[in-house]
């Protein structure tokens, strides 16, 4: 079935997964979807009134501790037939793709699920969402990903890669849907602001594109140190808007990713050395700056 969702639809069910493990679900549940769904569909974000469902839903669903995103989570049993409620609705509008629009109605017609409650009482139908179908052309099969890597990448990178860019796609999504407010608020472990914190992991990500391309064309690599903390407060991040911060913060590690990639498997063990500290291979130089940037986002993106 999968090889029918469009692109938005697959991003959705990337969202919907992230939301299950945020709430600490052993399942993709059909909350989880509803919110992924609008994540993807700004009409209809606005329309519902984002924040009114998050509370909506943070009342009703249960929560747990959280799990790692590298976890696999599947989706539940009220989700599949969701899914296959969106694929007769295609079928029976002549489209060939299931796009947003479809897993909508799919999720209404499993009224006995959260999210279909959540929706009723919003008075979304399936009326209302199949008339819009109705007007809108079947989606056209999604573009290849041309910000994907278009070389091999050396196996001791794929975990690395793979985790910076999921966090890339849960920064996108939390640009979008918090506003300044969030980013002035401050972090539990850290006397910073969400915007402060983004100014480091921006001084971070400036820093480690040095020492990344250095290893490309350097047999070893010796620097002077980590960006110390109080750059933060020397750039007064604070008076940087929350989508311009993590719009910077982005593209910066999409440029990494493309750089990552690009480092051949001989250079795994490349020696680093950061100032007095004793070396360390490149490969951990690596991972410890993926394991920063996961640590310190979970805070400043964690909904407090």
């Amino acid at each position: 079935m999968f090889e029918r969702f469009t692109e938005l639809a697959r991003r959705a069910i990337f969202f919907a997964r992230y939301e299950a493990s945020a709430y600490g679900s052993a399942y993709i549940e059909s909350e989880h979807m509803l919110l992924g769904l609008l994540h993807e569909n700004s009409p209809l974000r606005r329309r519902l009134a984002w924040s009114a469902i998050l509370k909506d839903i943070d009342q009703r669903a249960p929560r747990g501790a959280k799990i790692a995103t590298s976890v696999d989570i599947p989706v539940s049993n009220d989700v599949k037939k969701a899914f296959a409620c969106a694929s007769q609705e295609a079928d029976a509008l002549g489209q060939q793709h299931i796009d947003l629009g479809h897993l909508l109605i799919g999720l209404i017609e499993v009224k006995e699920c959260l999210a279909a409650k959540v929706l009723e009482e919003r008075g979304v139908g399936e009326a209302l969402v199949r008339a819009f179908l109705c007007e809108v052309p079947d989606p056209a099969p999604a573009e290849p990903d041309l910000a994907a890597p278009l070389f091999p990448i050396a196996p001791f990178l794929a975990e690395h890669i793979h985790r910076l860019r999921n966090l890339i796609e849960q920064a996108s999504y939390y640009m979008e849907v918090n506003n300044e407010r969030y980013g002035e608020q401050r972090l539990k472990r850290k006397n910073w602001s969400r915007k402060e914190a983004v100014g480091h992991l921006i001084d971070c990500a400036t820093a480690h594109h040095q020492w990344f391309v250095s290893a490309l064309t350097e047999p070893s690599i010796h620097v002077n140190g980590y960006p110390p903390d109080d750059w933060v407060g020397a750039q007064r991040y604070t008076d940087a808007s929350w989508p311009e911060l993590l719009t910077l913060w982005i593209g910066l590690n999409e440029h990494l990713v493309r750089v990552l990639a690009q480092i051949p498997e001989e250079k795994r063990s490349t020696p680093v050395r950061i100032g007095v500290l004793p070396p360390i291979s490149l490969e951990e130089l690596i991972r410890r700056y993926v394991e920063h940037c996961v640590d310190l986002a979970g805070q400043l993106l964690a909904r407090l």
